[in-house]
Formats: C-alpha cells, structure tokens, sequence
C-alpha cells in the first residue's frame, strides 16, 4: 500500500508496510481498556507513562497491531486540550514504512508539514500534520 495515490509519475517511494497502532484518547483509560476487553476480549500487551507528555497508555493486542488507550495523567497536558477540543475517540494512527527516511524526504519534498520524534519505544518517528491529512494525526515508523 502507498501512502499517496495518483499518476503513475508521482507514486510513492516508500511504502507503508503495517498498521502498528490505532491511537485512542479517553479520559479515563482504565474504563476503556474494561469496555474494549469486555465488548472484544483483546488482551493487555504493555502500559506505559510518559512523564514529558504527561500520559499513560494501555496496549490491547489485535492481531500485530495494538489500540494504545491514552489518557492524561495531569490536567494542562496537550492530551488533556486534545480532549476538551476534541473529546475521546482517534487520537492517531501509527504506521510502519520500510524505509523512513525516504518517507521524511518525501513529504518534506511534497510540502507536507512533518516533524520528527521519538517514538513510544524511543525509536525515530516522522509525524504529519493533521492540517494535511484531513484531520487525522498519523505518526510513521520504520521496520
């Protein structure tokens, strides 16, 4: 699968190879991790904290893919303004790409606004603007 479709001229160089993680933000991630566990029976793989971010999250496995159940764990947090302006539902989708310095290149090149990071398991990872992709936050990972 490509990430950009159109003429044969402009497609891709870099694929997007996995789903890895559909990103969810909740208030309360304890009570949606019991709904989805309860409605769907997927397992808990990992939790983590991120003190910077000011978050903690639930990893259910489905499959090879993980939904991160994400809430605040401090008001003023930018999870926290996420959700009085959003409110709980998709927050992100994470992707993997097989090669992600093409994929930087690539949108950079395009004029997609994109910023590097850090991933969840601290590995690099390019995130795209949501202004550019109709609202969505999509975050890219390589292999």
């Amino acid at each position: 699968m490509t990430l950009y479709r159109g003429c044969a001229s402009d497609r891709a160089v870099f694929h997007v190879t996995d789903l890895k993680i559909v990103g969810i933000a909740t208030a309360d991630a304890d009570a949606a991790v019991t709904t989805f566990r309860k409605n769907f029976g997927f397992p808990i793989a990992r939790s983590t904290e991120n003190g910077a971010a000011r978050t903690r999250s639930t990893f259910l496995a489905v499959g090879s893919a993980e939904i991160e159940m994400t809430a605040p764990t401090e008001g003023g947090s930018p999870l926290s303004s996420f959700l009085a302006e959003r409110g709980a539902g998709l927050h992100q989708l994470v992707l993997e790409v097989d090669d992600l310095d093409a994929a930087l290149a690539e949108l950079k090149g395009k004029g997609i606004e994109v910023a590097t990071k850090s991933g969840t398991d601290s590995r690099p990872a390019v995130v795209l603007s949501p202004t550019q992709t109709h609202g969505v936050r999509i975050t890219l990972v390589g292999r």
